[in-house]
């Protein structure tokens, strides 16, 4: 008895979908708007998140030593910053390395070599290049190296620390962040009421067009659930078919951009898609879904005394 119930439920939600097509096209058109801006958003995160890894790859502290350190002390204190537990690792550069790749970056510039060469020392102190393991740990780090500008003898131990520079590139990570996400979610939000209100509207048409059988199904006992059911499956088709179409969609749209991607971002869209696959299928058609039910229940809801 039940399952005669759920079949004549489903055949009048498909049957109420085909005969009111043209008015349908309304609800799918907004529909597959708001998914094609949930999944570009998808898209989006995942650009940034590839950006924001490689800035974070480029972003560090670097810690100067004064050019009288001795090697020994520069790789202890080397050792106290690991074991920080904000501090991803810590990389070396000594005196004569800093001195060779000083060399290298000018060595066109027969000018600055000279003057170098008449210095008659290495006038290079040693460095160290630290990573966070978070963008907002830097602040920690570099409070730590503050305290730490000489040494226990009271004698100059670090020249400066490069932090003050990379600050703003810091927190300008951090706000981008924060404010892809916030974007994103007015953004799916703005659609997502649209969605709802016109596929509302579309619903509320269909109950009236189909007032008369309301009546009779009210007059013979229908129940509250039996009455829904159809308008339900209908508004759950809209966003079916609309979450079909923005798959499709962003097959081209993937394909198109890919290559502007790529050489922006270096990431590669189209096969994000094609490996995100699945998880695209699940989204889309699950909020395709969700939006045409919510909107069939607050259209039946209002507009009907049941």
């Amino acid at each position: 008895m039940l399952w005669t119930k759920v079949k004549r439920v489903l055949r009048s939600g498909f049957v109420s979908f085909l005969r009111n097509s043209f008015v349908s096209l309304a609800s799918v058109f907004v529909m597959t708007m708001t998914l094609i801006i949930i999944g570009s958003l998808m898209f989006v995160n995942a650009l940034v998140g590839d950006f924001i890894a490689y800035v974070k790859d480029k972003v560090d502290v670097n810690v100067y030593f004064e050019p009288a350190v001795e090697e020994n002390a520069a790789l202890a204190f080397k050792a106290e910053l690991e074991n920080i537990p904000e501090v991803a690792f810590v990389e070396y550069t000594s005196r004569e390395q800093a001195l060779a790749d000083f060399r290298e970056r000018h060595a066109n510039d027969q000018l600055t070599l000279q003057a170098l060469d008449e210095l008659g020392e290495n006038p290079f102190g040693a460095s160290l290049s630290i990573k966070a393991k978070q963008p907002s740990e830097y602040e920690l780090i570099a409070q730590f190296l503050e305290d730490r500008t000489n040494d226990s003898d009271g004698k100059p131990f670090i020249d400066h620390v490069n932090y003050a520079q990379n600050k703003s590139v810091i927190a300008q990570l951090e706000d981008l962040t924060s404010y892809v996400a916030r974007f994103g979610l007015v953004t799916i939000v703005i659609f997502a009421a649209a969605s709802i209100l016109i596929t509302f509207n579309t619903i509320r048409l269909a109950i009236y067009t189909a007032r008369e059988e309301i009546s009779v199904m009210r007059l013979v006992g229908a129940s509250n659930m039996y009455i829904r059911g159809p308008f339900m499956v209908e508004g759950i088709l809209y966003g079916l078919v609309s979450g079909l179409i923005a798959l499709l969609a962003f097959f081209p749209l993937a394909w198109l951009f890919q290559a502007p991607t790529e050489n922006l971002f270096g990431s590669d869209i189209f096969a994000y898609y094609i490996s995100h696959f699945f998880l695209f299928l699940v989204i889309l058609l699950g909020a395709g879904a969700i939006l045409g039910a919510v909107s069939s229940f607050l259209a039946v809801r209002k507009y009907l005394s049941v």
